[in-house]
C-alpha cells in the first residue's frame, strides 16, 4: 500500500471511530451567540449565530449530528463547523439559534444526547430545518411551531 492509500485509510478509520463514539454520546451542551457572531470559526468559516450549527471537539467538520434535548424531547440536526466547548462536563456548543429551538435556557446548559447522522440524509434533514428557522426566525418555539422541525426531519 502507497504511503497515500495508508494516510487515506488511517483518516478514515478516525472519522469512523469519531463517529462510533458520538453515536451514544450524551452530556450537556451550551450556546454561544452574539458575541461570537461574525467570527472566524475553526474550520474558517463566519460563525452566524442565527444558522443550525455547532462546536465539537472531535467531530469532523460538516458532520451532521441530531441533537436531542432530554429535557423536552426535542430535537434538531446541526452541522458541526467550531471547535469546542472547552469547559469541563459540556459536549456541544450550539448556535444561538439551534439553542433557541431546542428550548436551551438562556443563562445556562441542557443534558442532551448527539446522535452522529449519514451525511446525505442528515445534510437533507438539516437544510429543510435551517430553511424553516430562516423563514420563522429565531423567536421562543412554542411546541406547535416546533412540530414544523419534527415534520421538517421526516416525522423523527
Amino acid at each position: 500500500m502507497s504511503r497515500r492509500g495508508l494516510r487515506i485509510s488511517l483518516a478514515l478509520i478516525a472519522v469512523l471511530f469519531a463517529i462510533a463514539c458520538a453515536k451514544r454520546d450524551a452530556g450537556f451542551a451550551s450556546w454561544y451567540g452574539p458575541t461570537f457572531h461574525g467570527r472566524t470559526t475553526a474550520s474558517g468559516e463566519r460563525y452566524n449565530m442565527l444558522s443550525l450549527t455547532a462546536a465539537h471537539r472531535t467531530l469532523p467538520f460538516n458532520t451532521y449530528v441530531r441533537v436531542t434535548n432530554l429535557g423536552n424531547g426535542r430535537s434538531l440536526v446541526v452541522r458541526i463547523n467550531d471547535r469546542g466547548p472547552f469547559v469541563r462536563g459540556r459536549i456541544i456548543d450550539l448556535s444561538y439559534a439551534a439553542a433557541k429551538v431546542l428550548d436551551i435556557p438562556a443563562p445556562g446548559t441542557m443534558r442532551v444526547r448527539l446522535e452522529v447522522l449519514e451525511p446525505s440524509r442528515g445534510a437533507a434533514i438539516h437544510g429543510r430545518q435551517e430553511d424553516l428557522v430562516r423563514r420563522k426566525g429565531v423567536i421562543v418555539w412554542t411546541q406547535r411551531e416546533f412540530e414544523e422541525i419534527r415534520k421538517a426531519a421526516g416525522g423523527v
